[in-house]
């Protein structure tokens, strides 16, 4: 069976949809696929399983990249492995309009990030937080251990970095 690949952002969707029914426990694994000139993020839980999204940088404005659901449960081992050195993350949403309204309004911008942070929505929103690292043995640890599920997200990844020319300057 294969795994459902999907645009980044229907991904980061999903992920967000996940977190409203178990907002706590998230954990994040960031890292370079230098092979394919990714940013590799595993983003799991506990009880809701493995996702994985390989990105690129478009341009300052735009993220490109492909995401799956790579399994449904995470060995307790690499579990341990990604909850040491761990710092921050969250998925931030935000309404453009909404946030010049309140700034047109009086609300200073830092306010607006103060609010998201304590989970009032002045047009900026953090529906996930969790812990995350950057370590790279624990992402070599984590990107092995998904060799095989990884591979059908590679092909599909490569293939839409050829669609937008990114490798040509490489080739």
């Amino acid at each position: 069976m294969g795994l459902k690949i999907k645009p980044r952002n229907a991904i980061l969707n999903e992920i967000v949809t996940d977190a409203k029914h178990h907002p706590e426990n998230w954990n994040a694994t960031f890292g370079r696929d230098h092979d394919l000139l990714s940013y590799d993020c595993y983003i799991s839980h506990p009880d809701v399983g493995v996702y994985l999204l390989k990105e690129h940088l478009k341009n300052p404005f735009e993220t490109q990249g492909v995401g799956a659901k790579i399994a449904r449960k995470l060995d307790d081992d690499i579990q341990k492995t990604i909850q040491k050195n761990t710092g921050q993350f969250g998925i931030v949403q935000g309404n453009i309009q909404k946030i010049l309204n309140n700034i047109q309004h009086g609300i200073p911008p830092e306010m607006i990030l103060e609010a998201a942070l304590k989970g009032n929505d002045l047009g900026l929103r953090i529906p996930l937080k969790g812990r995350a690292t950057q370590s790279k043995n624990t992402f070599n640890v984590v990107h092995n251990n998904f060799a095989k599920q990884r591979k059908q997200l590679d092909t599909k990844f490569e293939k839409l970095m050829t669609d937008e020319g990114a490798y040509n300057s490489y080739s």
